[in-house]
């Protein structure tokens, strides 16, 4: 199976509309693809047919399975920042996995250093650090220590779409959840995300793909 990583978001560029950005990795943190859709902009009777479930068939089955299929180099997995973007799942055959943007206030609030809270500092590769210096991207925030309590918040509501077989789980220093209904399968993908967790921030690349897409943006 591919070491590669897949990380897939939506950056509302309004006035412009949606635009999606997928960013392929490897296990160093390299980028070795990239691609993103035009700027999409829902139309009035879309809004009012779809009422609530307008955003998840926006996000995943438009811009998200517009991505994925365009996408040449095999992953392992794909990383979303965006709730909505999980719709996409029942479509594709690669893991999708939730990563959380922060742990929320009542997380933090309860959070201790007793035996029950994960504490980590999370390091990165000389090679990650040489990648994230081609972007632009400060490293700081990498190493700055996060904690994860036993009672883990939970994946936003995605409105007509069912997230519970999607579990959650800390690793290194961020929150994710991963999707399957197999014990086994779900071990083997906590397995791999752990390992590629060594060299790559499980968040940073979003922030890679929010400047190339501003970038893109201001190029037009």
């Amino acid at each position: 199976m591919s070491g590669n990583l897949g990380f897939l978001t939506v950056i509302d560029q309004s006035p412009s509309g949606l635009t999606g950005g997928y960013l392929v990795l490897n296990q160093s943190g390299r980028p070795l693809e990239f691609h993103c859709t035009m700027p999409l902009q829902p139309e009035k009777i879309q809004k009012i047919l779809y009422g609530n479930t307008l955003q998840p068939f926006l996000y995943g089955e438009r811009i998200a399975q517009t991505l994925i299929l365009r996408s040449k180099l095999p992953v392992s997995s794909i990383l979303t920042n965006h709730a909505s973007i999980l719709p996409v799942q029942p479509s594709v055959s690669i893991p999708i996995i939730y990563v959380f943007e922060k742990l929320t206030k009542q997380e933090t609030n309860n959070s201790s250093d007793d035996d029950s809270t994960l504490s980590h500092v999370h390091e990165i590769s000389e090679e990650l650090n040489e990648s994230l210096k081609t972007f632009g991207i400060d490293n700081t925030n990498l190493r700055t220590r996060t904690t994860c309590s036993d009672t883990m918040p939970k994946i936003p509501h995605v409105p007509g779409f069912d997230t519970g077989t999607w579990q959650e789980i800390c690793i290194g220093n961020r929150l994710i959840a991963v999707p399957g209904t197999d014990e086994t399968v779900w071990e083997q993908l906590v397995t791999e995300i752990k390992e590629s967790a060594r060299t790559i921030d499980l968040l940073e690349p979003f922030t890679r793909i929010r400047l190339a897409l501003d970038e893109a943006q201001n190029a037009a």
